[in-house]
């Protein structure tokens, strides 16, 4: 029995969704910078319990070239942008070194931290990563837990 098909074949919409996938998403920059401060890895952790000082949240920041880690200790959340801003602008006047990329992930204090920098015309681009994807923010996530060990 041999069958032959007349007509025009058209493609079908439901088998073109069925056939759809995601587009590949890169799981972390190309290269690495090998300039001291032209990207810097930002993350914020919280403390079952509070310090003597009263600070309750540790804000880590890492220099992406030369691994350097600076740390802060924050009694509120939004408090990052008070302390980081002064201190990026205490990087550049003392030493000379000018932060261009930060990238961090996708909270409310990192987002009102981008807006104080555009506010005070800082000149640093924001990169966000996606939620749940250590990849991304590996140099930020592998230091925490062994910063908090110690």
């Amino acid at each position: 029995m041999k069958l032959k098909i007349k007509g025009k074949m058209e493609n079908c919409e439901n088998c073109a969704i069925g056939k759809m996938r995601q587009k590949n998403v890169p799981k972390g920059p190309k290269e690495k910078s090998t300039k001291p401060g032209y990207c810097m890895y930002i993350d914020m952790t919280s403390s079952k319990y509070t310090s003597a000082g009263g600070s309750k949240y540790w804000c880590l920041a890492v220099d992406e070239a030369t691994h350097m880690k600076f740390s802060m200790f924050l009694k509120q959340k939004l408090a990052m942008k008070e302390k980081l801003v002064p201190f990026l602008k205490e990087l550049h006047h003392t030493y000379g070194i000018k932060i261009e990329h930060i990238r961090c992930d996708n909270t409310g204090e990192n987002r009102a931290l981008e807006d104080l920098c555009i506010e005070k015309d800082l000149g640093i681009i924001f990169e966000y990563t996606a939620r749940g994807t250590p990849q991304q923010n590996g140099v930020i996530v592998q230091t925490n837990p062994t910063r908090m060990k110690k």
